[in-house]
């Protein structure tokens, strides 16, 4: 794992184009998910070159498979890229490759909670509502994966023009349906993550970490990251930062950028209106997702407030002592 890596959607180049139509497509789907399958590797993927380069910044050591949470974090992100793509790429490339990305965000999604529940040291209630959170994520993706597979079946059966309006109003309407269930899961992901780091912090003495130098408005563009709700758009050769929530400058963001915690992926992101150019999405790297993985569940460390020193009483000199008659 290098330290600028990105979290990669399994089995899927990070820039697909749509396929031409009549471009045979893949299998089709099964009906049902399929078995959890090792996972996926964390691919590197290159840094936008507008970006400045970030400077070398030491790396926790990675041994063994991802933390649960780390898990999670990139589960959140496969998401983003996932519904980044079925927005971006209509009708072809969510017509025809929609339903492969969806089949393995539920292999994702049973591999995490597999990796929870291998944890011993998780428990109570809030670890198991954020597993189950998880498990509804990988029932609804399977239903996305349904309606993205009906969406390639009406796509290759349609003898018009893909854009006659017969028949893609019905592809439309399945990718939509599909959309919609994926809509919520990254912050599904990540609500899950923070409440299974708080368990885990918990558990553990408070220690220094790299979050902890992170500034609250580095802290919450983190979080907006992980959740998928940044994105730069331009407009006259001017940048700005678009985020759901939470108020991000793109003075934060670029600081991030240069430590090296976000990557910026241009023309990644759909754009804000039908006709309009694509969007800049931001995402997490692997040292960004390592460092959100200390600050969650954990409040920011603060030093100490110094003690005051003591009032003394003070002699009230007699001149200025009020008189009494």
């Amino acid at each position: 794992m290098t330290d600028d890596a990105l979290f990669a959607l399994p089995g899927l180049p990070s820039s697909p184009t749509p396929k031409p139509r009549g471009h045979p497509g893949p299998p089709s789907a099964p009906a049902t998910p399929d078995p959890p399958r090792p996972a996926a590797p964390l691919t590197p993927v290159p840094r936008s070159p507008a970006s400045p380069p970030a400077p070398e910044t030491p790396v926790p050591a990675v041994a063994g498979p991802p933390s649960p949470v780390l898990r999670l974090l990139a589960l959140a992100d496969q998401f983003t890229q996932h519904n980044d793509q079925l927005a971006r790429l209509q009708p072809a490339y969510a017509a025809t490759q929609g339903h492969i990305s969806a089949n393995s965000l539920v292999s994702a999604c049973l591999e995490a909670v597999q990796a929870i529940v291998e944890q011993a040291a998780y428990g109570g209630v809030a670890v198991t509502e954020a597993t189950v959170r998880i498990k509804q994520l990988a029932v609804l993706t399977g239903q996305a994966v349904r309606h993205l597979v009906d969406a390639k079946a009406l796509l290759d059966a349609t003898p018009s023009p893909p854009d006659a309006p017969a028949g893609n109003g019905d592809i439309a309407h399945q990718i939509q349906l599909a959309r919609e269930l994926t809509l919520l899961a990254p912050v599904a992901a990540v609500e899950s993550a923070s409440t299974l780091a708080t368990e885990v912090h918990g558990r553990r003495p408070a220690a220094a970490t790299g979050a902890d130098a992170l500034a609250p408005s580095q802290r919450t563009a983190l979080h907006a990251t992980a959740r998928g709700h940044l994105v730069i758009a331009r407009h006259q050769g001017r940048e700005a930062v678009h985020s759901r929530g939470n108020s991000v400058r793109i003075e934060t963001l670029r600081a991030l950028e240069q430590a090296g915690l976000v990557a910026v992926e241009p023309g990644s992101a759909p754009p804000a209106f039908g006709a309009g150019p694509p969007r800049d999405r931001v995402r997490l790297t692997l040292t960004g997702a390592m460092t959100l993985t200390a600050a969650l569940g954990r409040s920011p460390r603060t030093p100490a407030l110094s003690a005051l020193p003591a009032l003394t009483a003070t002699a009230v000199p007699a001149s200025s002592r009020p008189r009494t008659r």
